[in-house]
């Protein structure tokens, strides 16, 4: 049985996706504001932030809301390129959540992302500043991390910019991204590829789940504190 909502506006992105996804650029610009500044105590506590935000992304995206799950828009080549055909051809199929190309987007911007603050964990700038995970591994191993820390930022800037492409280009083809990532919500159809009916998603799409959230934001904390306090 499909939606009831169907042809009506459904709740897409939870609020806690959207909080993430605004969050997350703020974070990052102050990543790079506080480390150009030279600020490196308030760097290693945007840098925590994030750290938490990142990994309560991840586990969100295992028990999280259906649309928000990473198994929802994980697909195939055969899908990818589906779908490439059809958006350059204008026979472009409708998603309500990320669309295969827009979910290599998103696992790659991630990767990216998780990269740039993992491997800050392992730096050293030789004189002041180390990551709290420098003792862990060897001098030369730091200076790996320390050489791409610095070099990955440029390739997450050209994502991001790509992103930012990517977005103008859907609303020029007249689907607007940005105000489902303010509301959270999309007009349905029984014709979404990636419709959800009531019996896959049970009380998901219209309750938020908040045990699973509490254990996501408890997990989450438990590392940050883990990684900068304890080891």
């Amino acid at each position: 049985m499909a939606h009831s909502n169907s042809g009506q506006e459904v709740e897409v992105w939870d609020w806690s996706i959207r909080v993430f996804h605004w969050c997350l650029p703020i974070l990052i610009f102050l990543m790079w504001l506080t480390n150009d500044q030279g600020e490196m105590e308030r760097h290693f506590l945007v840098g925590q932030v994030l750290l938490g935000l990142l990994t309560y992304r991840l586990i969100w995206g295992v028990i999280g809301t259906p649309y928000a799950r990473f198994k929802h828009f994980l697909y195939g080549p055969k899908a990818f390129f589906a779908y490439a055909k059809g958006f350059f051809s204008g026979d472009k199929p409708r998603y309500l959540s990320h669309n295969p190309m827009g979910g290599v987007m998103v696992f790659v911007l991630l990767g990216a992302v998780i990269f740039q603050l993992v491997s800050g964990l392992f730096t050293t700038d030789d004189i002041f500043t180390e990551g709290p995970l420098y003792d862990t591994v060897s001098r030369d191993v730091s200076g790996w991390f320390s050489v791409w820390h610095s070099r990955s930022f440029d390739f997450l800037l050209v994502l991001i910019a790509l992103h930012l492409l990517a977005i103008t280009v859907y609303k020029l083809r007249g689907e607007g991204l940005v105000k489902a990532m303010f509301t959270g919500k999309k007009k349905a159809s029984l014709n979404d590829k990636d419709f959800i009916s009531v019996e896959v998603s049970g009380n998901s799409l219209g309750g938020f789940p908040w045990w699973r959230f509490v254990l996501a934001v408890g997990l989450s904390v438990a590392l940050v504190v883990w990684i900068f306090y304890f080891v």
